[in-house]
């Protein structure tokens, strides 16, 4: 049992108590936050209290008990410890005699328990004592004051906030958010969470989505001998953005149109390829409202506020429809189709589309990005066909047969240069074809306007200079067009054959192909 030493305080009493105590004036902001933890229900006095007596029990014996009156604000602290009345003291600070107690209290006796006190602080606790004390009820409040917060931050999850940008790392952007009680908290946006012209060195406050929250993993090994991660409990806070989730566009569409916050219309459904295209599909719940005019606004001003923000993101607002082959054809927008040439398989999810071949890029779109969303909005597979009139070689294959072998990008790049059909490549060779592909017309032209600054229009025309190619690329597109024109000569001959074997007429009705 340890000896306590008396020592000589330069301060009183009150003064020493209030200063230990101090910072947990800030116990009163934690209850504005009203969260919902067990940390932050308890009062100060009984986080307090319950310090002072673990203290207690340390310095002295593990059974000491005592009763504690605590006035935060003063400073009054107030000790009474609960001595034990036996026959034979052993230990001094927990027990008394038994003639000892009586003369304090006849009524006393073996067993009973004798309270003293007030005890000068001077001689219960050291400065060493209330120093671990004010430390230990210092955690529980900043423990307190970290699951309010990110109980606060739980809440922002599917929601959209202004954040300002902190710092740029090569793996990521940290923004700053300004949470109750003027808290900050970093908000973390990966590079694969960034649209690909942010540009967040020149941008100082940015609208994100907040995905979700995490905790710092740790990994337990289990009684058998396995490791599993575990997020822990009281580890540091980590709050994860995004500016090309799709819910990113959904909640931007929520905050700018009326109509949908307030139920009105609904979003159906949505998709997009960040920084280039998007559709939303939306749906009136009431007979007088247009959902499209709704969400694109008076002179479109709703629409732009959404594209400003998504970089110039080219958005498709399309109406849903019950009618399966009417919703696949809007969806298929900006290419003009024909809802009765929209053939649908319920059972496989799969739609069969007849166009126009000069509507066939239209649908496919740049780099495949219009097909690829409307089959993400739709939920079906959709395929597409070439309707048949009268001059087409019934012989020739349509391009976009080749969808799967070469991919929607490159069959766009050669439908854009007006290479539609296997016959049409072919009678262009190869060098026609890397041209196709290393930099077409229409998108020389797009890349012109995009990049050209705010007097794009007006200096275009002026603008001769191409695109530099260096060699390494020059071979690389050389290879694949070879690739290309090797495959469709292939499945050209391969289909010629076929058509001559089925006609059973000979050579006469043989198709000529032009060398």
């Amino acid at each position: 049992m340890p000896k306590i030493k008396k020592q000589e305080l330069k301060i009183d009493k009150k003064a020493q108590i209030a200063d230990a105590f101090s910072s947990f004036d800030d116990y009163d902001r934690l209850k504005d936050k009203k969260a919902d933890t067990n940390a932050v229900k308890m009062e100060l006095v009984d986080l307090l209290k319950e310090a002072i007596q673990k203290q207690l029990r340390k310095d002295y014996d593990p059974e000491t008990e005592a009763r504690i009156i605590l006035n935060s604000a003063k400073g009054d602290l107030e000790i009474y410890i609960k001595r034990k009345v036996v026959e034979e003291v052993e230990f001094r600070e927990i027990e008394i005699g038994l003639d000892e107690a009586k003369e304090i209290d006849e009524d006393l006796g073996l067993g009973d328990f004798y309270e003293e006190g007030p005890m000068p602080i001077e001689k219960i606790l050291s400065r060493k004592s209330i120093q671990i004390i004010k430390q230990a009820v210092q955690k529980k409040v900043r423990d307190a004051e970290r699951m309010a917060i990110y109980e606060e931050c739980v809440n922002l999850v599917g929601q959209i906030v202004q954040a300002e940008v902190y710092q740029i790392r090569p793996k990521e952007t940290v923004l700053t958010l300004n949470t109750g009680k003027n808290q900050k908290v970093e908000i973390i946006l990966p590079n694969a969470e960034r649209m690909q012209r942010d540009n967040p060195r020149k941008t100082k406050m940015m609208k994100v989505y907040i995905q979700k929250v995490e905790r710092e993993r740790m990994r337990l090994r289990m009684p058998d001998g396995t490791e599993i991660e575990k997020e822990r409990e009281d580890g540091p806070m980590r709050v994860i953005a995004s500016r090309t989730d799709d819910r990113f566009l959904v909640k931007l569409f929520e905050s700018e149109v009326t109509e949908i916050s307030e139920g009105k219309v609904m979003i159906k459904a949505s998709a997009r390829v960040p920084g280039e295209r998007a559709k939303i599909a939306v749906e009136s719940t009431n007979s007088r409202i247009d959902p499209v005019g709704a969400c694109v606004g008076q002179r479109g001003v709703r629409i732009q506020n959404i594209v400003r923000e998504l970089n110039n993101e080219n958005i498709d607002v399309i109406p849903f429809s019950d009618e399966n082959h009417i919703y696949i054809a809007k969806a298929l927008q900006p290419a003009k189709i024909d809802p009765f040439s929209v053939s649908v398989d319920f059972k496989n999810r799969k739609a069969r589309v007849t166009l126009k071949p000069d509507q066939i890029k239209y649908a496919i779109g740049k780099n495949g990005n219009n097909i690829l969303l409307a089959e993400k909005l739709t939920g079906f597979e959709i395929e597409i066909y070439r309707e048949a009139d009268e001059l087409h070689d019934s012989t020739d294959i349509d391009i976009i047969e080749f969808r799967e072998e070469f991919g929607d990008d490159i069959v766009y790049q050669l439908l854009d240069s007006g290479l539609d059909t296997a016959k049409k490549v072919l009678e262009a060779g190869l060098e026609r074809i890397e041209e196709a592909l290393i930099l077409p017309p229409k998108k020389q032209e797009e890349e012109l306007k995009l990049f050209g600054g705010k007097n794009s229009r007006q200096s275009f025309p002026q603008r001769t200079h191409t695109r530099v190619i260096t060699e390494e690329e020059r071979r690389y597109w050389h290879r694949i067009a070879e690739n290309i024109f090797r495959t469709i000569e292939e499945q050209y001959s391969e289909e010629g054959e076929t058509g001559e074997s089925e006609s059973g007429e000979g050579e006469e009705n043989t198709p000529k192909t032009q060398e």
